[in-house]
């Protein structure tokens, strides 16, 4: 009777503590807080221009990450987020701005100018000319010249 009420108690246990996991894991402040990073990482501060809202130490920064936690407390969507960051700053604040007509334009442009100067300087490369090997007049002169040098006397060159 004792191993019985061991074995089920030793279940209720792991069943509990597994529950307990679970809603941990699935509700829990982390999945919040988790979701103001992601939304963090996709603006830009408006500070340091190159780094997002989460890595910059600026308090322009520290108050756009609050203003993202309270409007997630608030209970607004990714999009309303965003939206509501981009009509105060403009398009600029996402780092990663979607695809437009615009970008897109930007995208195709600088595509175009990397293979455009690549495929110059591959022909320009190829149409290199040979190196010219010397005549034997050109090598019996600079063997000449050569020879002088190494026979010259090293007092005379002194001043």
């Amino acid at each position: 009777m004792r191993r019985l009420l061991v074995r089920w108690g030793s279940g209720l246990l792991l069943v509990v503590l597994l529950a307990v996991t679970v809603i941990g894991l699935a509700g829990g402040p982390g999945r919040e807080t988790d979701r103001a990073y992601e939304l963090e990482q996709r603006l830009r501060c408006p500070v340091c221009k190159s780094v997002s809202v989460a890595d910059s130490p600026s308090d322009t920064a520290q108050a756009m990450r609050q203003v993202v936690r309270d409007q997630i407390a608030a209970g607004r969507t990714d999009d309303q987020i965003i939206d509501h960051f981009r009509a105060r700053y403009g398009g600029w604040v996402l780092i990663d701005p979607p695809m437009s007509g615009r970008t897109l334009a930007l995208w195709i442009l600088s595509l175009a100018a990397v293979a455009s100067s690549t495929t110059w300087f591959v022909l320009r490369w190829r149409r290199r000319p040979e190196p010219v090997e010397p005549s034997t007049e050109d090598r019996e002169m600079v063997d000449a010249a050569l020879e002088e040098i190494r026979t010259r006397d090293p007092i005379e060159e002194q001043p």
